[in-house]
């Protein structure tokens, strides 16, 4: 597991006590409904992709673009399955950069790490933006998100690998859909099509069990013929009608893939 406090040491590895390769294994999450905003602002605080990673305004300077390369090289690395660990001194030199400039950039590993989930975070917004367009409302909103998700998972085990191997922080992720969900279940409570007595629980139940349902698909341990009944069940269990949910999770929707990995934040 990545130590969160990880910080420089005299030979440019990792603190005292632990090793100069850091084993990077702990989850990250991805998925869950998205409103119709810009998908740029599915962070909170967040309005411009390169301001999300802390790259400058316009016009690119040599800062944004060794930074870039950082981010590039742990995200290479991260997604080599022959490298076990990831220490400071491997991106640096998978990166072509001087010895020391990483932290120029990232005042610890974990923060670099931090930094490339928020490239997929908003990867994932960007192409939900499209799935969900034209929703005819809060249920179909969700059903398109869900499948979506899942189809990510079953389809792009690299990305999978990012998402659950990595060692990326769940929390700001988790944090940040589920703000976007409440907006979406009001809007069906609302409108009579989901039914949530407490609206932080049901929040939390449908993101864990999206959770767990991703993390199986990505692991094969569920099959792309059961993401149907996946959906069903979470609709569900949000109070929509057995006939409408399972009319909402056989319908068709093309997987809407992802730009290849890495990613870079100056596309």
């Amino acid at each position: 597991m990545l130590d969160e406090d990880t910080r420089r040491s005299p030979r440019g590895g990792c603190r005292a006590g632990v090793s100069a390769g850091v084993i990077v294994r702990r989850p990250w999450f991805g998925g869950s409904a998205i409103t119709r905003m810009p998908h740029q602002q599915l962070i909170d605080g967040l309005s411009i992709k390169r301001e999300a990673v802390g790259m400058s305004a316009m016009p690119l300077t040599k800062r944004d673009r060794t930074r870039a390369a950082l981010l590039l090289a742990l995200q290479e690395l991260l997604l080599d399955p022959a490298v076990v660990t990831v220490s400071v001194p491997q991106i640096v030199a998978r990166a072509g950069a001087a010895q020391g400039t990483f932290y120029n950039y990232f005042d610890s590993l974990s923060k670099a790490i931090d930094a490339v989930g928020v490239l997929l975070l908003i990867e994932h917004a960007r192409v939900l933006e499209g799935v969900t367009a034209g929703s005819a409302d809060a249920a179909e909103l969700v059903a398109r998100t869900t499948r979506q998700t899942l189809l990510l998972m079953a389809n792009r085990p690299d990305v999978g690998r990012l998402l659950f191997d990595s060692g990326i922080a769940a929390d700001r992720f988790v944090d940040a859909v589920r703000g976007h969900l409440r907006q979406d279940l009001r809007r069906g409570v609302d409108t009579g099509i989901f039914v949530a007595a407490d609206f932080e629980v049901s929040c939390s139940l449908f993101v864990g069990s999206m959770l767990g349902a991703a993390l199986d698909f990505y692991r094969g341990r569920l099959s792309r013929q059961e993401i149907p009944e996946v959906i069903a069940l979470l609709l569900r269990g949000l109070g929509v009608a057995e006939d409408r949910a399972a009319v909402l999770a056989a319908a068709r929707q093309r997987f809407a893939p992802w730009r290849p990995l890495p990613l870079s934040p100056l596309d």
